[in-house]
């Protein structure tokens, strides 16, 4: 994608997260220590409606995982792998998912240098998509992974970046117990 045209949908996405028709396709941008919901369109393909969220302070349970990310637990768990959390690898009650939307949460990990992403998904498919994160002034494409449903995912990066570009959003069949691919 062009910056330009990635500049401009930053802006718009930043600014004006307002509401989009049914079948059109957007693109979410989160700037640090924000967050949006996300309604996906019936055919999976497109986005029905988008809302800016501000960001309350992080739960009891999301402070929780991230204590496992920056104590390097699960460090190996980048490129092509992933690591699932079982419900008892925090002592924390896992954060309600909501039906019917997809609920996206960008912050900053404490006062490191690191981010976590995370992404709620309450459909019934699991939720893919393309992302680009900005560091050090420069938009790079990153390796995430889809997100099972009715679940949480976490993206986390162990450097500084000013905001990530979420794009190409569509829902796909998901067969319990399947290992969550990442691209």
């Amino acid at each position: 994608m062009k910056p330009f045209l990635i500049g401009a949908l930053l802006a718009f996405a930043m600014v004006h997260p307002a509401s989009a028709r049914e079948g059109q396709k957007i693109a979410v941008a989160l700037a640090v220590d924000s967050g949006a919901i996300m309604q996906v369109g019936d055919d999976g393909t497109g986005v029905a409606a988008l809302e800016g969220m501000k960001l309350d302070e992080p739960t009891p349970w999301v402070r929780s995982v991230a204590m496992h990310f920056t104590n390097g637990k699960y460090d190996w768990a980048k490129g092509e792998k992933s690591v699932s959390l079982r419900g008892d690898a925090t002592p924390e009650e896992p954060d309600l998912v909501v039906p019917g939307q997809v609920r996206f949460a960008f912050r900053k990990i404490g006062d490191s240098d690191e981010r976590l992403l995370v992404i709620a998904n309450g459909y019934d498919r699991a939720l893919v998509y393309r992302a680009q994160i900005r560091v050090k002034g420069e938009d790079r494409y990153t390796d995430v992974c889809m997100v099972p449903p009715g679940t949480h995912a976490f993206e986390h990066w162990p450097y500084a970046s000013d905001r990530i570009l979420m794009a190409d959003f569509r829902l796909e069949a998901w067969t319990k117990g399947q290992t969550p691919r990442c691209e």
